[in-house]
């Protein structure tokens, strides 16, 4: 896409050069104004062609999937224009959200034992009847993974048919679920206060209701509500660290470069920031902190309390932003970074990194 869209640039800029010709023999005056015009184009359209990364601006635009627990919605959301949020009605109330291989989501409703699985582009609403109590989500390879707090499992359907294979014992009441590199995984289970890798029961503090694996594979991090602690382990299972950090911990994420761990503090209104030695800074962002998403330089602490996103600079531990995703909007919990270019859900902005 990058290639194509540099391509298309440079195609403008010749087709520019050419209908700008201009007749030298025109007053130098004239000849001044249009060689100052021709200049600052081109400083415009190089600026443009820079990779993304080159770019302060280019990135402005993020669009991202938020669930709305309390309102039973999925909203579509571009963070440039909060309040113009796509609202796509889900009965019974949406818990997580994973990105398909086909661009939908996978949406898990568990008051109703179902799974909504929604097309961005249309608003169009799949229901797959999974039974049980359906909550964490991840995928890998075309194969949804599903703990299923009623049958302490983990679930599997393949995508495209959602034929169910053998589901994965995982304790009595696995609520969250990671992908680990090799192949297997990571799941957190409430009732015994363990968080399992690859079926090896590691004991955690108490009712973790979270897990996330570093960008690198080589740590998974997981927190005790009513514990009150956040650990990290390796793959193999050592535990690597253990932070006690307050404020019923509901929520972990990793940042891009695995050296911070943010910490959705629910009993506190604060998120808060664990580095690799194990030091901690809080932000007051207020309500109730659920969702947490790392998107470049920016961290997102949503509210199930309210419709607000809060933005953090998480290198300097402050707020830069407060988001309102509407007036229809009653929590934003779970949030998912979309990659689409062009239109999505009614929403136009330009390439999004996932």
């Amino acid at each position: 896409a990058r290639r194509a869209c540099f391509a298309w640039r440079a195609s403008a800029w010749t087709t520019l050069v050419r209908s700008s010709a201009v007749d030298w023999r025109a007053p130098r005056s004239l000849r001044g104004a249009v060689r100052g015009l021709l200049i600052a184009t081109v400083a415009l359209l190089l600026a443009w062609s820079l990779p993304a990364e080159a770019s302060l601006r280019v990135d402005e635009h993020r669009l991202i999937a938020v669930a709305d627990l309390r309102g039973h919605a999925l909203l579509i959301l571009d963070t440039a224009a909060p309040e113009a949020a796509r609202r796509i009605p889900l009965s019974g109330g949406p818990h997580e959200l994973a990105l398909l291989p086909d661009g939908r989501v996978a949406v898990s409703i568990e008051q109703s034992g179902a799974l909504a699985v929604v097309d961005l582009d249309t608003g169009a609403i799949e229901m797959v009847p999974a039974g049980g109590v359906p909550h964490g989500l991840a995928v890998r390879d075309g194969m949804l993974h599903v703990t299923d707090r009623e049958h302490g499992t983990v679930r599997r359907l393949r995508t495209g048919d959602w034929r169910e294979e053998p589901a994965i014992e995982a304790g009595i009441w696995p609520h969250a679920v990671a992908l680990l590199p090799a192949g297997g995984l990571a799941v957190g289970d409430a009732a015994t206060s363990t968080l399992r890798i690859d079926g090896l029961a590691l004991p955690t503090s108490e009712l973790p209701e979270t897990v996330a694996v570093s960008p690198d594979g080589a740590r998974v991090a997981t927190a005790g509500a009513l514990g009150d602690s956040v650990e990290v382990f390796d793959h193999a299972g050592a535990l690597l660290m253990r932070v006690p950090v307050g404020g019923r911990p509901v929520r972990v994420a990793f940042s891009p470069a695995g050296d911070q761990l943010a910490v959705a503090l629910s009993a506190q209104g604060m998120i808060a920031l664990v580095d690799g030695q194990g030091d901690v800074r809080r932000v007051e962002v207020g309500g109730l902190p659920d969702g947490l998403l790392y998107d470049g330089e920016r961290l997102y602490a949503g509210d199930l309390t309210s419709a607000r996103i809060t933005v953090i600079d998480p290198r300097a531990a402050r707020v830069t932003e407060v988001l309102s995703a509407g007036a229809e909007v009653r929590s934003t919990g779970t949030m998912l970074a979309l990659r689409h270019r062009g239109e999505v859900a009614g929403l136009a902005c330009p390439l999004v990194r996932q």
